[in-house]
């Protein structure tokens, strides 16, 4: 059962999505369904791992190439906050030019491409 403050939520989320220019609702769309599968994917990987996984080894000494498995969730929540806060930024700035708009908006999807690209890697060196 949905609390009234939960209702009220998803109620100004989908006010907030419908405020968002036309053209830009797919591009945004396509952002939100690389975040919703980076995070899937976190998710199918991370109970089939160890619970100390080397990410680090950029790090000086060997004992710190070892961190827990959660900081794999941190670039789906980079991505995540990338989104909204370019969602924001783009209704802020309002009905600018569409081309702008445009590419800023392509933008927020080649970077979260760019980290659903990491995190593939990562998990490819990690299993």
């Amino acid at each position: 059962m949905e609390t009234p403050a939960r209702a009220s939520f998803f109620r100004h989320a989908m006010n907030s999505y419908s405020k968002i220019p036309k053209y830009l609702k797919k591009i945004f769309l396509v952002s939100f369904l690389l975040t919703t599968s980076m995070l899937l994917i976190t998710l199918i990987f991370f109970f089939r791992i160890q619970p100390q996984v080397p990410l680090f080894y950029s790090l000086a000494r060997q004992s710190q190439h070892l961190t827990s498995k959660n900081w794999l969730f941190l670039l789906p929540a980079l991505s995540l906050a990338i989104s909204l806060t370019h969602l924001l930024i783009i209704k802020l700035i309002g009905q600018s030019d569409q081309l702008l708009m445009k590419l800023f908006a392509w933008t927020t999807v080649g970077v979260q491409f760019m980290f659903g690209l990491a995190l593939f890697r990562i998990l490819i060196i990690i299993t």
